[in-house]
């Protein structure tokens, strides 16, 4: 096999990985709950509202305790469920705690169905929201200075690390045909 043919092979193998991996990641929610001191509440449809609950960019914690919602998130990849979580989504703040204890803000329009989801319902009371005690040098920076939250969308590291090996060794074989001819003359 010629240094040419392996390299084709290689970026062609790259290429398959890089469309496939993807797909391998996909997920989507099938399940959603809203629950309130009452009980909880399935939602309908919660492929359309999904995005809501899973999506935003870091944001600090709220800066006073107010009433919240719980949600029950099922996630999968269309066909069945492969995890349950619950957050927290705070409504007059907007902010959805997530399960490691971080906060996010999900996009306006987000922030509009959740809380249309929440309207008419008792929520739990202000007293039982837990707000991290940090200083404020150790809270999370304002969504503003965050960049987009990783949708989980991008390349795995191996995979542009296979890339780069291969954009290396294509700028090698140039020099190795150079020698190889200034050697034959």
């Amino acid at each position: 096999m010629t240094m040419r043919t392996a390299l084709a092979a290689a970026a062609a193998a790259v290429a398959a990985l890089a469309v496939l991996a993807p797909a391998a990641d996909a997920k989507e929610v099938m399940s959603l709950q809203v629950c309130v001191p009452a009980g909880c509440h399935r939602v309908s449809d919660p492929g359309s509202k999904g995005p809501a609950v899973i999506e935003g960019v870091p944001a600090a914690a709220p800066t006073r305790a107010a009433p919240f919602v719980r949600l029950r998130v099922g996630v999968g990849d269309g066909k069945q469920v492969m995890e349950t979580f619950t957050s927290t989504f705070v409504p007059r703040a907007g902010l959805i705690q997530s399960v490691d204890g971080s906060w996010i803000q999900p996009d306006p329009d987000a922030v509009a169905t959740l809380r249309d989801l929440t309207r008419g319902l008792e929520l739990f009371p202000a007293s039982r929201l837990r707000l991290p005690d940090l200083p404020p040098a150790l809270a999370a920076p304002p969504a503003s200075e965050v960049g987009p939250a990783d949708d989980g969308g991008g390349l795995p590291a191996w995979l542009l690390a296979v890339g780069v090996a291969l954009l290396g060794a294509a700028a090698v074989v140039p020099v190795v045909r150079a020698r190889k001819a200034a050697a034959g003359s």
